[in-house]
């Protein structure tokens, strides 16, 4: 399973990615959220991790971008952040195609149990 990580702290971006490449995950990480977008406009990923709170181009950007152009659909965008989110906001994220909000920091256990969860919706949506 190929995983997007995008976070600005590369310190986090990293240990998601050593963490997640131990439990069998394929991962790349970005740390600017244009780039970020620019790979998710050229590749698919099974699960994007995505991080809000972002200098220049933020992770509301992205989402923003992806809908606009059609292609939110194609990813499975999870975001964790440390950023506070109101319910409403979270509702408002999931309408424009998110499948999961999580907050920082959040247990490796509650992770690979939001990323399987969204495999798995995704895999029933494809068949």
């Amino acid at each position: 399973m190929k995983i997007l990580i995008v976070d600005d702290n590369e310190s986090i971006a990293s240990m998601l990615k050593k963490f997640l490449t131990i439990k069998g995950y394929d991962c790349t990480t970005s740390q600017d959220g244009r780039n970020a977008l620019d790979i998710m406009m050229r590749e698919k990923f099974d699960v994007v991790i995505l991080d809000l709170a972002m200098p220049e181009f933020t992770g509301y950007d992205i989402i923003n971008e992806l809908e606009k152009s059609g292609k939110i659909k194609e990813q499975n965008i999870i975001v964790l952040t440390a950023s506070a989110i109101t319910s409403d906001q979270s509702d408002s994220l999931q309408k424009q195609g998110v499948k999961s909000c999580l907050k920082k920091p959040v247990t490796p256990e509650i992770l690979l149990k939001v990323i399987s969860s969204c495999h798995q919706i995704d895999w029933f949506q494809d068949s």
